[in-house]
């Protein structure tokens, strides 16, 4: 879908003002990028849009920038529950300030019961969708984490969630700071922290690195940390080595939810490819999702759909994802990404998409 819309997408128009600023022609920085020309030229004046992994980190890394300087993280907080969940950089910013200081931890004994009850309900409500509830629970997990009893998997586990929430804000450097200083010297990440790192990696436009950290061939992975790792195959474009990391999930993958989480990196590996038909297909057998992957999966099928020209259905799935995890989507750049280009749309009837652009603070 290369429909006009009123001026270019938010990476679009990143990509113009740093491209400019590096003086760069089009041309060049197409080489630079190994992208064709009319792709940077189709982003820049609006008649593309960006939804894969591959074509942020390849901008980036032709700009020699982190790809948030193209998606625009972090986001201005818009709205209340934005506001709790955004100041959470700074409670963990003051935290690991502590740490280095030696006066982390609380000074009342901690509980083991208390502290695996407090990481459950962070855990549940960021499945959930509930990035709020799982922000104003953070700050004190931390602090009960930080102290000397708690058990090392506790710790290790709250750490996750705040890597994973700041991973979300778009405070990358802050996420791994968190999670490599809960890790013992010399220690060996728990699969829990190897696959945020993967996932931490993929985000910072650095899927090279992340399959680097990998153990080797031989090693018995969890489909947790398989499914990160084909991802970043599939973001360089290693179709077989992605295909194979897949089957191996799939073999292991037995509750629903994690032959759900199967079919769902499918489908994002699909669109690495630009397959968006099989996008969709792998899209429809991921019924058991968390609402929080759930919304990210609607988010990818609304791309593949608008891509198709099915622009109706990118809509609806686009206010859907909304519906099902609000500040999941509202964070995530490829939903802003849709809201522009489906709300200036000559197929869209209504308002959906221009409310939507309101209410995440879109200009």
């Amino acid at each position: 879908m290369t429909q006009e819309t009123n001026g270019p997408a938010p990476i679009g128009r990143h990509l113009a003002e740093w491209r400019i600023r590096r003086g760069l022609t089009a041309s060049r920085l197409a080489a630079r990028c190994g992208l064709p020309e009319q792709s940077i030229t189709d982003l820049e004046s609006g008649r593309d849009w960006v939804d894969r992994r591959r074509v942020v980190n390849s901008l980036a890394a032709g700009l020699r920038l982190d790809p948030i300087e193209l998606t625009g993280q972090p986001y201005l907080p818009y709205g209340a529950s934005h506001a709790v969940v955004h100041a959470t950089a700074w409670h963990v910013r003051r935290h690991l300030a502590r740490v280095v200081a030696g006066g982390a931890g609380m000074q009342d004994p901690v509980h083991a019961e208390e502290v695996a009850a407090l990481v459950a309900a962070v855990r549940s409500a960021d499945e959930g969708g509930d990035l709020h509830s799982a922000a104003d629970g953070l700050p004190r997990l931390l602090e009960m984490t930080a102290s000397p009893v708690t058990d090392a998997s506790l710790r290790s586990e709250a750490s996750v969630a705040a890597a994973r929430l700041l991973r979300r804000l778009g405070y990358r450097d802050l996420a791994y700071s968190v999670l490599h200083r809960a890790r013992p010297p010399g220690g060996a990440p728990t699969p829990l922290e190897m696959a945020e790192e993967v996932w931490l990696l993929l985000d910072m436009g650095r899927p090279a690195l992340a399959v680097s950290r990998a153990p080797g061939p031989e090693a018995v992975l969890p489909v947790d940390v398989l499914l990160p790792l084909a991802l970043a195959h599939a973001c360089l474009g290693q179709w077989v080595h992605s295909a194979r990391l897949l089957e191996r999930a799939q073999t292991i993958a037995h509750a629903p939810k994690e032959v759900s989480a199967v079919a769902s990196a499918r489908a994002f590996a699909e669109a690495e490819r630009g397959a968006f038909e099989q996008v969709l297909a792998h899209a429809g057998e991921a019924g058991y999702l968390p609402p929080g992957e759930r919304a990210g999966l609607f988010l990818l099928t609304a791309s593949a759909r608008a891509r198709l020209g099915r622009v109706g259905e990118a809509v609806t799935d686009l206010v859907t994802a909304e519906s099902v995890a609000p500040l999941h989507t509202r964070l995530n750049p490829l939903a802003r990404e849709l809201v522009h280009v489906l709300s200036s749309c000559p197929g869209v009837h209504g308002d959906g998409p221009k409310e939507m652009a309101a209410r995440f603070g879109m200009k």
